[in-house]
């Protein structure tokens, strides 16, 4: 039973499932489109638990991979080693949840064994934010991640845990406006207060089990810094870009953007797919924003092919801003080498000759 789930378009989703199913013959199979306005959680308290552990795990694990490709001493090793260890506990979790924990604390004492050549601390960081399927989607990023890890930058790409985070924030903008309209001696006995209680403890204890994993993997000492309080995220999206009332990527990502920058983030890339219209609208809310306060900010449109030439050059120059940023020391390294690059375009013929 497929679950396709998201702020918009799973439609599409569904579609795509249908017909692939369909292609392959597949019968007696359902596709469950989840909702985002009580995020995700219509199948019971059991599978959200674990759905939220497995979330959260899957957060860090990434920061770790990515972390590894841009700071290891060899990353296709180090890459190599963190698979095996990523296979290890899929089929551990198969089996019994229950030890997911202790696996944890094993892959972290692994991953601290392998040689860096760099620590995370010392190597400049990128924050990717953008459409939620596209910057969580390896077919999508890793073209993104790989060329920032050959030029010893760290690209973190937000979460899906931030997304869910947000839908949180959501609700409980919606049940206090709610609670406002209500006389004062009805609110605290009100169905609005119930249920902002309940989800107070719901989004405690959401904070608690990403604090459980993080501590698990702590001894990696390879998960970077990310801006994690929904509140600030949303406070500076609301003073800088647009309103709580617009619930979409474009709130999150711009507030998101405007406090890592704040927290010591080195530069924010925006990725979408091809003409997307969230996409373009944070391009348009975060790009004047950066260029008055001189941060390096990028928007890239992805369409399922290998990024062109030109979009190339652009992160090229991009990340030349990043290590300045930063406060590298061979920028000039990097910029030779860009000068020496030969053009991958061919010049057109002259017409006509």
């Amino acid at each position: 039973m497929p679950i396709t789930t998201g702020p918009c378009r799973t439609g599409q989703y569904f579609v795509f499932y249908e017909n692939l199913f369909r292609d392959m013959r597949l019968e007696n199979v359902i596709v469950m489109t989840m909702s985002a306005d009580n995020s995700y959680t219509e199948l019971g308290p059991d599978f959200s638990k674990n759905m939220w552990f497995t979330l959260a795990i899957g957060d860090f694990m990434k920061d770790i991979q990515n972390a590894l490709r841009a700071c290891a001493d060899d990353p296709p090793t180090a890459v190599a080693r963190f698979d095996h260890s990523w296979r290890k506990l899929m089929a551990i979790a198969e089996k019994d949840i229950t030890k997911i924990m202790p696996t944890l604390r094993e892959i972290a004492e692994e991953v601290a064994s392998i040689p860096l050549r760099r620590k995370l601390e010392e190597v400049p960081r990128v924050l990717i934010v953008g459409e939620i399927y596209v910057r969580r989607d390896d077919f999508a990023v890793d073209e993104l991640v790989g060329l920032f890890s050959s030029k010893g930058i760290m690209a973190k790409i937000a979460g899906i845990g931030e997304w869910i985070h947000y839908l949180d924030f959501v609700r409980e903008y919606d049940l206090k406006k709610r609670l406002k309209l209500l006389p004062l001696f009805k609110r605290p006995f009100s169905e609005e207060a119930k249920k902002l209680l309940r989800l107070w403890i719901e989004e405690a204890w959401k904070h608690s089990v990403e604090n459980r994993v993080k501590r698990a993997l702590g001894p990696a000492r390879l998960i970077p810094h990310t801006p994690h309080d929904m509140r600030k995220i949303m406070a500076n999206s609301s003073r800088h870009f647009v309103n709580y009332e617009l619930n979409s990527e474009i709130a999150v990502s711009s507030g998101v953007a405007a406090t890592a920058m704040e927290e010591g983030y080195s530069g924010i890339v925006n990725i979408s797919p091809f003409a997307c219209l969230i996409g373009r609208v944070i391009e348009g809310l975060l790009t004047p924003w950066a260029r008055e306060r001189d941060y390096p900010v990028i928007s890239v449109e992805v369409d399922g092919n290998q990024l062109p030439p030109s979009i190339v050059n652009k992160l090229n120059i991009f990340m030349v801003n990043v290590l300045r940023h930063g406060g590298e020391d061979n920028v000039g390294v990097l910029i030779e080498e860009l000068a020496k690059a030969k053009p991958e375009v061919e010049e057109p013929e002259p017409v006509g000759v």
